[in-house]
């Protein structure tokens, strides 16, 4: 039923499809598009990696549950072997697997549907350079001349690489545009009590009111 189904991937505010399931795993393998598109099921909006790993899983326990039901049909006859083979090494030694040995399966692009290792480089998700330089204008307020002046700008541009992530949830720099957010609230009222509380202390830290 999945391969019927029509459905709709967008990337960046630009729509894709409908297609059905074969034909997102034949581009997928081509390398047109990658898991991290957006996919349209049931009116929501999830990541296209999400969702393959949910038929795939279906998949799975559908085929386990035919497989055990044509076991039950079986002769008991043959059954009878297996259960003896399963029977005669219950008394062995269990060996712990290794947890390090192979690396999970993880969908990547261009290729079938899971292999190891984790993703390629196309597929790491871009980040914000208004995030970027929020943070790197906020580090100028531990630089003397330029920290009294440095908190509106890294202010200005850490909300808006907020509000560019919040647009496009693919972006990453979601971390660098608080970071620069709180410093240069932090260098405001920092420059706020001092300059009430010690003014000497204030003209020391920000030569440039001087």
């Amino acid at each position: 039923m999945s391969e019927e189904l029509q459905l709709q991937l967008q990337w960046r505010g630009k729509s894709h499809g409908p297609w059905t399931y074969a034909e997102i795993q034949t581009r997928l393998i081509e390398g047109e598009i990658h898991s991290l598109y957006q996919v349209r099921v049931d009116g929501v909006w999830l990541p296209l990696r999400e969702h393959i790993e949910k038929v795939e899983s279906a998949e799975l326990q559908r085929r386990a549950t035919e497989r055990a039901a044509s076991i039950r049909q079986q002769p008991v006859e043959k059954i009878e072997p297996l259960r003896q083979r399963v029977s005669g090494r219950i008394g062995e030694q269990v060996k712990r697997p290794d947890p390090f040995s192979n690396p999970p399966p993880v969908f990547v692009k261009g290729t079938s549907s899971f292999l190891s290792p984790a993703f390629t480089a196309s597929e790491i998700a871009p980040t914000c350079w208004l995030a970027v330089a929020a943070f790197v204008v906020s580090c100028c307020s531990f630089v003397p001349y330029l920290n009294l002046v440095s908190w509106l700008p890294s202010l200005v541009l850490g909300h808006l690489a907020l509000a560019q992530i919040r647009r496009d949830p693919n972006l990453d720099g979601r971390g660098l545009a608080i970071g620069a957010i709180v410093i240069a609230y932090a260098m405001l009222a920092f420059a706020a009590l001092s300059f009430l509380l010690s003014p000497n202390l204030f003209y020391r830290v920000f030569p440039i009111a001087g």
